[in-house]
């Protein structure tokens, strides 16, 4: 967490702190050997702390130092420039002996989990060795932007950024950041798709402009890193959105609300569409999410549905448009013909339009041909909402429950598609 809230309380307020952070940093470089604490170094990263050393610790400076090449390349910044960039980072067990020690200003605020000033980062212990890491790269993100940008943007992007390039992978030396993690095993601790899925279950998962208008308050709940996380992973991968977002970083980034307002003004030809992608993605934002085969781009022209039309719909790729738009109680027969690929261990699991009923995903037989309909929205929704997920298979006859566009994909979960392979044919025709 970078406080935002405490950057903007005033003239007064500011002064103090950046006076506190002045001394802290004095202290804290010149701070004695004989404190006790244990120290790390790496080319980028200084560490302190109170715990005892292990592996784990250890590797925290080179994790770091990975970091750096894989922010300049999401940021577009030259790796010459970063060389002399440093950062120091506190892990704290017990706070009180850091803020004896001069390491943690009094001025700061009572942060839970971490928190990043300038070139000084705090994290605060965790349960797990992962999240540890997280949190690290999570204010090693908001340091950097703070050193290209000298900001970090609004709320939204600020902290829906540190997220998507916290969330990583560590293997074998080997970093890699922004991944969508497989399964909740992988991320012990993390529990952004559970809140969001959580959420959305409820009614109560807030609109994309609900999101770009967080506040600094905001971040005080859970929530809202959650949701944030999932605005940046949408706008930066959408090809609805990817270009207006990366122009976002281009120049000087703006901590107020001049990013957000050029990102509306982007999206503004579009913007009923974008809320339907937005719904769509929703739908399918689960472990294992990859964004290449899951977020869909609606048509800017459809047809109506008079005379029979055939489509192909591929195994391997989440919702795909129709081309086809119907009406609310528009009936129509759909019938699905073809066999394709929905697993390889331990051989190809072969499937037909019904799916196979030696797995379900979502209460549905694995590989089943569904249906759901894209509604552009021409005004901001109170909530999000979930695409209403019609099950097919080979054959049904359809009433259109919304007004929109069809899209279809066989059922699987968004690990899954990576192994998947092959076509069905699927042909609609209107029932009079």
């Amino acid at each position: 967490m970078t406080s935002a809230a405490i950057r903007n309380l005033g003239v007064l307020r500011t002064v103090a702190v950046l006076l506190a952070v002045a001394v802290h940093s004095t202290l804290a470089h010149d701070a004695p050997a004989q404190d006790n604490f244990q120290r790390l170094s790496g080319q980028h990263l200084d560490l302190i702390t109170d715990l005892p050393l292990d592996d784990s610790l250890r590797e925290l400076p080179e994790v770091f130092d990975a970091a750096v090449p894989e922010w300049c390349r999401f940021f577009g910044v030259d790796p010459a420039e970063t060389k002399q960039w440093r950062a120091q980072v506190c892990i704290m067990l017990d706070r009180q002996r850091f803020k004896t020690a001069g390491l943690l200003p009094d001025n700061l605020p009572e942060f839970p989990h971490g928190y990043q000033w300038d070139d000084d980062l705090w994290v605060v212990e965790q349960p797990t060795q992962y999240y540890r890491r997280h949190l690290l790269l999570h204010e090693g993100t908001h340091w950097f932007m703070f050193r290209q940008f000298g900001s970090a943007g609004p709320p939204w992007l600020m902290e829906g950024t540190a997220e998507w390039l916290a969330t990583h992978r560590w293997i074998d030396g080997k970093l890699t950041l922004g991944i969508i993690p497989h399964s909740h095993d992988d991320v012990p601790m993390w529990g952004r798709i559970t809140k969001i899925q959580q959420q959305l279950n409820d009614g109560l998962a807030p609109s994309l402009e609900t999101i770009l208008r967080y506040d600094n308050r905001a971040h005080q709940s859970t929530d809202a890193y959650a949701w944030s996380w999932a605005a940046v992973i949408f706008l930066h991968n959408h090809p609805s959105t990817k270009k207006a977002f990366g122009q976002l970083l281009n120049g000087q980034l703006k901590n107020d609300a001049t990013p957000t307002k050029q990102i509306l003004r982007a999206l503004q030809p579009r913007k009923q569409l974008v809320r339907a992608e937005w719904s769509a993605m929703l739908t399918g934002l689960e472990y294992g999410f990859v964004p290449d085969r899951e977020l869909v781009q609606l048509d800017h022209r459809t047809a109506p549905l008079v005379e029979p039309k055939e489509v192909k719909i591929m195994a391997a790729k989440g919702w795909q448009t129709t081309g086809i738009a119907v009406t609310t109680g528009q009936k129509f027969d759909i019938r699905a013909t073809g066999r394709y690929v929905v697993g390889k261990q331990p051989k190809p699991w072969e499937c037909e339009p019904d799916g196979v009923t030696i797995r379900y995903h979502q209460g549905q037989p694995l590989g089943k041909l569904l249906l759901a309909i894209a509604e552009p929205q021409a005004s901001e929704p109170d909530f999000s909402e979930p695409l209403t997920i019609t099950p097919v298979g080979a054959q049904a006859q359809v009433t259109a429950l919304g007004s929109g566009q069809i899209l279809l994909r066989i059922n699987e979960t968004g690990a899954g598609l990576d192994d998947n392979s092959g076509e069905l044919s699927v042909r609609l025709s209107n029932v009079p």
